[in-house]
């Protein structure tokens, strides 16, 4: 009964029309129109991975985690009952929209919120980029991985790690500025995904650090550097290569008023290979801090 991945986010957002570009013209996602104004992201087979709801300021609402099959959600969702987790049952419109069987939704100790539901439901049909990208890695890794805030650090990292059955890949103090340095721990799931969520004490405006999707091509990350400067978005760290996951990548602003990571690279981790480890630098190379406008329109 433990979460497989990081099927989906959902979001909420004023600027659907900036995401729409955003996700095509910069990252090379397929978009594609959901019932009452709301957009679907697709990445790969799947219906979508990320979901937009139209709403009047820019929130990161939600992380979706999946479950294998129905024996796995009900186990789990038996096993956040017995450790006093208060959970919402999804509606049946709310789970159609999420194109999933079923859905409840809780928060960890630090205010995030998540949802954990099972059986995604899609025509299977191929992704295809409208402006030629090669695909994304996702199937059994999941979409990606997430970074969300939590000042109460420790006790959320006690959270994921005893009721949520997750395991501490790492942790890092990584230095943003002269002036901020950040306490991390790195999660993974029942994958190897180095990390498919991770803690940061930091606050977020919008509920989330970062975003982190990964291509199977390493020059489709030259390319979306590219299209990040031709598209004036604001650069948020430089390209280099991370420390804990191997990632080469480089981080940019979205219109959600949080950052996504574009990266290539990271090997899947074969488990019982692997410990618990602290990193003291971030990076091998490169990942410099050089966000200076964070509020920006896309044309």
């Amino acid at each position: 009964m433990a979460i497989s991945e990081l099927g989906y986010i959902v979001l909420r957002s004023a600027k659907i029309d900036q995401w729409r570009h955003f996700a095509e013209q910069v990252v090379g996602m397929q978009a594609i129109d959901g019932p009452d104004g709301a957009l679907y992201l697709k990445m790969d087979r799947r219906n979508h991975r990320f979901l937009i709801l139209p709403g009047a300021e820019e929130r990161y609402v939600a992380s979706g985690w999946l479950l294998r099959d129905k024996a796995d959600f009900d186990g789990f969702r038996t096993r956040l009952e017995a450790a006093g987790v208060p959970l919402t049952n999804g509606s049946r419109e709310d789970s159609a929209l999420r194109k999933v069987q079923d859905f409840f939704s809780f928060s960890d100790p630090a205010g995030n919120r998540h949802e954990a539901g099972w059986g995604p439901i899609s025509n299977f049909q191929p992704f295809v980029s409208p402006i030629g990208t090669g695909r994304f890695v996702t199937g059994e890794l999941g979409l990606g991985h997430t970074v969300l805030p939590a000042l109460n650090i420790e006790e959320t990292l006690e959270f994921w790690t005893t009721v949520m059955g997750f395991e501490a890949s790492d942790s890092l103090l990584q230095p943003i500025t002269e002036d901020l340095t950040v306490q991390l721990y790195f999660l993974h799931c029942r994958n190897r995904r180095q990390h498919s969520l991770a803690l940061a004490q930091m606050p977020s405006d919008v509920g989330c650090v970062h975003l982190m999707v990964e291509f199977a091509d390493f020059d489709d990350v030259g390319r979306a550097l590219d299209r990040q400067q031709a598209n004036n978005v604001p650069l948020a760290m430089t390209l280099g290569k991370h420390v804990n996951d191997d990632m080469i990548s480089f981080y940019m602003m979205t219109p959600g008023k949080f950052i996504i990571e574009l990266g290539w690279g990271a090997p899947p981790k074969e488990w019982e290979n692997e410990i618990f480890f602290e990193t003291t630098l971030g990076s091998h190379w490169g990942h410099k801090w050089v966000l200076q406008d964070p509020d920006f329109q896309l044309d």
